[in-house]
Formats: C-alpha cells, structure tokens, sequence
C-alpha cells in the first residue's frame, strides 16, 4: 500500500480529473474515506473494479486515474466534513444577509433547531478545503 498525503492525493486527483470528477470519487457513497485499489487495466482481475471507477467518474478519467496509480492502492479522503463546514458557513452568510430561518430550513432540509445551532457555533474564519485545494492546483 502506498502512503500518500491525502492533501496531496486530492490535489493530484483535480489536476488529473477535474474538480467535478475528484469530489464524486471523494463522496463517502462512493469511494470516499476508505482505501481504493486501482486496477492497472479495464481487463483481467482489473475489470469489475474499473467499472466501478469509471461509473463513478467516466470511462476516460478512469482510464487517466489508472495509468497513473495503476497497481496502488490509495485511501481516498472523505470530504463530507468540509462540505459541512462550507454548507454551514453559506447559511450563516445566507442568514446574516437577510435570509429567514424558515427558508434556511426548506434549502438545506434542516430543522430550526440545527439551523440556530449551526449559527450559534459556526466559525466563518475557517478555510473552506475543497477551494483551497482547487485553487491552488489552478497555479
């Protein structure tokens, strides 16, 4: 097994994948926060495994993924605590711009109770992850 930084890996994977393709492969229904075994082709033992992949992100950034870490296998972070952390942040930013409570409850299908709760302790000093990483793989 390889050990790689997972900072390292999810920026690799953008620059690789696009950022669209990478948060799928990092969502936790998919391959996020466990470790994935790339195949090193879409035949042989490789197969099933490749359909997955290439269901999950399309049959050319499968195909890209695999030439690069055909063989290895890499745990895929998951993501789910910064897209917490940015949801909550956009319904402080929403609120604090004027949005209603009631609405904030109908986007984001939460209940008034989480919605003062996510206010009361959401800090908006944190850095959002995900951009951080798609920006600094786009210099």
């Amino acid at each position: 097994m390889t050990q790689r930084d997972p900072e390292a890996i999810v920026k690799l994977m953008i620059s690789m994948i696009g950022e669209s393709a990478a948060i799928l492969m990092m969502d936790t229904k998919n391959f996020g926060g466990g470790s994935f075994d790339f195949p090193k082709s879409e035949t042989g033992l490789g197969a099933q495994t490749f359909a997955a992949l290439a269901e999950v992100v399309g049959m050319s950034n499968a195909q890209r993924l695999c030439r690069h870490f055909g063989g290895e296998r890499l745990y895929i972070p998951n993501l789910a605590s910064q897209y917490r952390q940015e949801r909550n942040k956009n319904i402080v930013k929403k609120y604090n711009g004027g949005t209603a409570v009631r609405e904030l409850m109908r986007e984001y299908g939460l209940s008034d109770r989480r919605i003062w709760e996510i206010l009361k302790n959401t800090d908006m000093s944190q850095v959002n992850q995900i951009s951080r990483y798609v920006q600094e793989s786009l210099f």
